[in-house]
């Protein structure tokens, strides 16, 4: 398990860090660390030549659930009770179904997955914690679809966002238990140049997406509200990758990759309107989109490093100072 090919997810599930990735031989593998441990301990999900996607990975119920795309376009889901060595897999959608790499999360009871399907289409597959029957929706027709998207629960309601082939950014929600999508347009025509990323902060849907001229665009939406506001995270020249946007303690933040591939971080207090930098790794450190998420009192990211390695970043909220460890692979 000595190397890892494209972007990892990372998570939280039960007291640990958990970090799903592609091997190099299109096997998949998760990598786990208990809070206050220094010991990766890595597992393989599956064997070589069956995931062919970045992989989606969070807790959900008292699991760690992964989803990827499999073989022939297939959609895969995985599911791990914590404590559990065993991993069980299941076919969510058949060959045929799957043209981008699947977001996955909890909304409600539910374990939730939203995928571009065939000709360009927004799909999105349900199942309820405990059942073993996956429900399939059509949020958006052919044509409509042309990044990855990214689905959460914000309030009560599922999310999803994805790019529409005129570089705008649109927003589905549905409520928790209605049948009915719901369609806005977050951003108009030439604002959005890849996978857009989404989470609830605070009592907001925030949304963080490359703009033009590789620039990072922040919105945001009160619950209940009709009204997207906009904001320039970082101006042209600085984003060379999709970003990744989570809630931290009391803090907006977001992850991306910088051209001379280098990590940088951005961070907003919930309320303010000033967004702080910090370059997490110097130049020639990040070779794939990150992941970012909250672990315990800490902000932790994951990025592919030089040489297929895995690379963790952590730091303690409130502190200035990151700290860097090899998860596997040649790259520090």
């Amino acid at each position: 398990m000595g190397t890892i090919f494209g972007w990892p997810s990372l998570a939280q599930v039960g007291d640990s860090t958990v970090i799903a990735a592609v091997g190099s031989d299109d096997s998949l593998l998760l990598f786990w660390q208990p809070i206050g441990s220094q010991q990766w301990n890595p597992e393989q999900v599956t064997g070589p030549g069956l995931t062919f996607s970045v992989p989606s990975l969070a807790q959900v119920g008292n699991s760690t659930v992964i989803a990827a795309q499999g073989l022939g376009n297939s959609l895969q889901f995985y599911w791990q009770p914590i404590g559990s060595q065993q991993w069980n897999p299941e076919q969510v959608a058949g060959p045929g179904t799957t043209f981008s790499s699947p977001s996955l999360a909890q909304v409600g009871n539910s374990t939730v997955i939203a995928a571009q399907g065939p000709e360009t289409s927004l799909m999105f597959y349900w199942q309820p914690i405990g059942a073993q029957q996956w429900n399939t929706e059509q949020v958006a027709g052919p044509g409509t679809t042309f990044s990855g998207p990214s689905v959460a629960q914000v309030g009560d309601s599922t999310v999803i966002i994805a790019m529409l082939p005129d570089n705008s950014l649109v927003f589905y929600w549905q409520p928790i238990g209605s049948e009915q999508w719901n369609l806005e347009q977050v951003a108009g025509p030439g604002t959005t140049f890849s996978g857009p990323s989404v989470a609830q902060v605070g009592d907001s849907t925030v949304i963080a997406a490359p703009g033009p001229d590789k620039s990072l665009l922040q919105y945001w939406q009160p619950i209940g509200s009709q009204q997207w506001n906009s904001e320039q995270v970082a101006g042209p020249g600085t984003t060379f990758s999709s970003p990744s946007v989570a809630q931290v303690g009391d803090a907006t933040v977001i992850a991306a990759a910088a051209p001379d591939r280098s990590l940088l971080f951005w961070w907003q207090p919930i309320g303010s309107q000033q967004w702080n930098p910090e370059q997490v790794a110097g130049p020639g450190t990040t070779f794939s989109s990150p992941s970012v998420a909250q672990v315990g009192d800490a902000t932790v990211i994951a990025a592919q490093g030089p040489d297929k390695s895995l690379l963790q970043y952590w730091q303690p909220i409130g502190s200035q100072q990151w700290n860097p460890e090899q998860v596997t692979g040649s790259g520090l």
